[in-house]
Protein backbone atom coordinates (compact mmCIF):
# COMPACT_ATOMS: atom_id res chain seq x y z
CA UNK A 1 0.00 0.00 0.00
CA UNK A 2 1.55 3.29 -1.12
CA UNK A 3 0.97 6.49 0.65
CA UNK A 4 0.30 9.39 -1.15
CA UNK A 5 2.78 12.40 -0.82
CA UNK A 6 0.07 14.58 0.66
CA UNK A 7 -0.51 12.32 3.43
CA UNK A 8 2.59 11.64 4.18
CA UNK A 9 3.46 15.39 4.31
CA UNK A 10 0.06 15.56 6.96
CA UNK A 11 1.73 12.70 8.94
CA UNK A 12 4.98 14.70 9.08
CA UNK A 13 3.17 18.07 10.51
CA UNK A 14 1.51 16.18 12.94
CA UNK A 15 4.60 14.36 14.15
CA UNK A 16 6.59 17.60 14.42
CA UNK A 17 3.44 19.44 15.80
CA UNK A 18 2.80 17.11 18.02
CA UNK A 19 6.27 16.47 19.56
CA UNK A 20 7.00 20.68 19.56
CA UNK A 21 3.63 21.04 21.59
CA UNK A 22 5.03 18.88 23.82
CA UNK A 23 8.78 19.34 24.34
CA UNK A 24 9.17 22.91 22.92
CA UNK A 25 6.16 24.35 23.88
CA UNK A 26 6.68 23.05 28.02
CA UNK A 27 10.02 23.58 28.45
CA UNK A 28 9.63 27.46 27.03
CA UNK A 29 6.52 27.74 29.65
CA UNK A 30 8.80 26.45 32.13
CA UNK A 31 11.38 29.27 31.29
CA UNK A 32 9.06 31.47 31.75
CA UNK A 33 7.71 30.63 34.92
CA UNK A 34 4.26 29.38 34.12
CA UNK A 35 3.34 27.02 36.30
CA UNK A 36 1.92 23.44 35.27
CA UNK A 37 -1.75 22.27 35.12
CA UNK A 38 -1.61 20.60 38.08
CA UNK A 39 -0.25 23.41 40.49
CA UNK A 40 -2.78 25.91 38.77
CA UNK A 41 -5.45 22.54 39.81
CA UNK A 42 -4.03 22.67 43.40
CA UNK A 43 -4.03 26.68 43.62
CA UNK A 44 -7.63 26.88 42.71
CA UNK A 45 -9.40 23.64 44.17
CA UNK A 46 -6.94 22.51 47.34
CA UNK A 47 -5.07 19.28 47.30
CA UNK A 48 -7.38 15.55 46.96
CA UNK A 49 -10.60 18.29 45.87
CA UNK A 50 -12.50 16.13 43.37
CA UNK A 51 -13.65 19.11 41.42
CA UNK A 52 -10.23 19.56 40.38
CA UNK A 53 -11.22 15.20 38.41
CA UNK A 54 -14.72 16.98 37.30
CA UNK A 55 -12.76 20.12 35.90
CA UNK A 56 -10.12 18.53 34.35
CA UNK A 57 -12.44 15.64 32.16
CA UNK A 58 -14.38 18.63 31.38
CA UNK A 59 -11.83 20.41 29.59
CA UNK A 60 -10.76 17.27 27.71
CA UNK A 61 -14.74 16.59 26.97
CA UNK A 62 -14.63 20.34 25.25
CA UNK A 63 -11.09 19.77 23.63
CA UNK A 64 -12.72 16.41 22.08
CA UNK A 65 -15.98 18.22 21.25
CA UNK A 66 -14.42 21.43 19.34
CA UNK A 67 -11.97 18.74 17.53
CA UNK A 68 -14.87 16.21 16.57
CA UNK A 69 -17.06 19.89 15.24
CA UNK A 70 -13.85 20.65 12.99
CA UNK A 71 -12.96 17.45 11.61
CA UNK A 72 -17.09 16.83 11.32
CA UNK A 73 -16.92 20.45 9.26
CA UNK A 74 -13.53 20.23 7.09
CA UNK A 75 -15.10 16.60 6.07
CA UNK A 76 -18.18 18.06 4.63
CA UNK A 77 -16.35 20.39 3.26
CA UNK A 78 -14.18 18.02 1.43
CA UNK A 79 -17.39 16.31 -0.30
CA UNK A 80 -18.60 19.31 -1.53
Amino acid sequence: MKISNKKRFLILIFVVSFFSGVLGLRLLLTAMGVPSFDVVLTALFGEGNPWALVFSITLILLIVFGLSKAIERYNVQQVK
